[in-house]
Formats: C-alpha cells, structure tokens, sequence
C-alpha cells in the first residue's frame, strides 16, 4: 500500500484543536475543568471531543467518575504530546528568527551548575544567534519533557535509569560523592573518617528519590551500617548554604560541585571506601535531534576535556 496520507482516512480530518481539547479533558480529568482551561464553554468542548472520536473512530475516554484513557486514548495521548510539542517549539523557532536570533535550544539538567554553564558560554561564543533555555526538575520529569519534545537535551548522571531509556547518551566526566563539612568540622581533623564516624552528626542529604540519596543511602548498606537520618532534606545550593552556618552538619555534594563551594570554606570528608557516581553526560533523542544539540555536544564535549575546570 503506498504510504500517504490518503491511506489514513482520520489523518486529514484531525487538527490540532482536536489534540489540545483531548489533552486538556485527559489532564483535567473532567469536561468542566477542561473548558474552563481552555477558555471555552463546556457544550462547545463536548463538541471538539466527540468530534476527535468521531475522526478516530474509537471512544478515547472511558466515561466513568474521572474521565479515564481507552487503549486508543492512550496511544493518541502519546502522539498527541509529542506534536504538540514540535508546535510550540516552532513556534519559538520562528519567533526567535523573526527577533534576530537563529535559533532556540531547550535543555533539561538535574545538575544545571555542573559544566553546562561553560558549555553554553562556548556555544554562543562560537554560535552567537542561539538562544538557550534552561529547565531545572527531577529526571523522572525531564525524560518526559524529551519524549514530547518540549526539551532537546538532558545534561544529567548517565545511572541505569538513563541508560535503559533508548535514548542516545554520551558521557563527558567522571564524577563521585563526596562528604562535606565547613572548615572546623570535627571530621576534618581526622586523617579518615570511618563510616560509624560520620553517622552520629546533623545531616542534611537530598530528599529521597534524588538519585544521589538513593546511591549515598546503599553505600552504607554496602558497609552493612545504617544510613543517618537527615535533620534537613534540600537541594545542592540549600546544602551548602547551610553548611556554612555555625552548626556542625555534614552533607553530600557531587565532586564537580564541591570545586565550586570550596572558595566559601566547604571541604571534602576523608571517608574510605569513597561512594562512587555515575558519569555526567548527555541524553538526547538521536532520531529527532535538531542540528543545535549537536552544536552544544561539540561544547560539552571541550568543556570536558580533562585538566578544565567543569564546575
């Protein structure tokens, strides 16, 4: 059968329209709510959406309490994010042409202090016309935001989370887990520290589900020793601002990050064995990537050679 799409009789009936309204009754759950989302009124809504099944052919939503997805639902929730996502990042595309620049990067990092910051001064260095946006959020979100093509690229830690994605990936440093303390701490007058050491102290870890949590907390169970129980759960920057008050906390930054907050007085903790970390690196969508990933991986890739400061 050749390929077009006259072979597909709903394709040339379907608009974007019919995927916005089916997207915002799936996120809404309910009709009201989606017309008020959409500024529309709730006949008009019941309208588009028989419309889009009538075009499919199949009910989309199982009409229960909460709307929930048929099995055609949920394929056509799939294709429905990911165009229109290539909608709104053209959109952006061509507003950025039209105001002089030459193009737009999205980029998702859980890690957005470690090396992406040189790296995109390189590229616009070199590429001046492209303009880059930044999305900070768990990685859980972030492979989200890449399968509906809201981001192009992930900077984050290449763990078997990442690497089981099928998502093109590329590591770029290698990095660990580090103990860290404010100058004074009672742990930076020993030589090394023993796991036992270190647990009877306030800490202040990442909350859990964060991938370093979850690493840091099987390294004491690797050592057969309980894990302490934090006093404060934060992100990177609230560590370490908090390290450097008068209490003597103790708590976890990646190696790449410590350079950064060692001109404030943070140091490392001796601890033997140290806790390892997966390699930071890149994940991106090697079948849809536009030419400007390839552009900021040429980036990430000099900022990372070695005998650079990455942080």
């Amino acid at each position: 059968m050749e390929n077009t799409l006259e072979s597909i009789p709903w394709a040339r009936k379907l608009k974007l329209r019919h995927l916005e309204v089916f997207l915002a009754v799936h996120q809404s759950g309910g009709l009201t709510a989606a017309a008020a989302q959409l500024h529309m009124t709730q006949p008009a809504l019941s309208h588009w959406l028989s419309d889009v099944e009538a075009v499919i052919g199949r009910p989309l939503f199982l009409r229960n309490r909460r709307l929930a997805l048929t099995a055609e639902g949920e394929v056509l929730r799939r294709h429905a994010e990911r165009m229109l996502g290539d909608v709104y990042r053209t959109d952006a595309e061509l507003k950025a042409v039209q105001s002089g620049l030459q193009g737009r990067l999205n980029v998702g990092s859980g890690l957005p202090r470690v090396l992406l910051p040189k790296a995109i001064a390189r590229l616009q260095e070199s590429r001046p016309g492209i303009f880059v946006s930044v999305v900070e959020a768990p990685f859980a979100a972030l492979i989200d935001m890449l399968g509906n093509r809201s981001i192009d690229v992930i900077i984050g830690a290449l763990g078997s989370q990442a690497l089981t994605t099928g998502y093109a990936c590329e590591a770029l440093i290698p990095d660990s887990i580090q103990v860290v303390a404010r100058a004074g701490h009672p742990c930076l007058q020993k030589v090394s520290c023993s796991w036992e050491d270190i647990i009877s102290f306030p800490w202040i870890l990442p909350p859990r589900g964060a991938e370093m949590r979850t690493i840091f907390d099987a390294a004491f169970a690797a050592q057969r020793v309980a894990p302490p129980l934090p006093c404060v759960e934060a992100g990177s920057s609230i560590r370490a601002q908090l390290l450097m008050g008068e209490r003597n906390y103790l708590s976890i930054l990646l190696a790449s990050e410590v350079l950064l907050y060692s001109p404030l007085g943070l140091q490392n903790v001796s601890l033997t064995p140290g806790i390892s970390f997966p390699d930071i690196g890149a994940i991106w969508d090697g079948e849809r990537a536009s030419p400007l990933v390839s552009h900021l991986l040429e980036a990430l890739r000099a900022e990372s050679q070695p005998g650079l400061d990455v942080a």
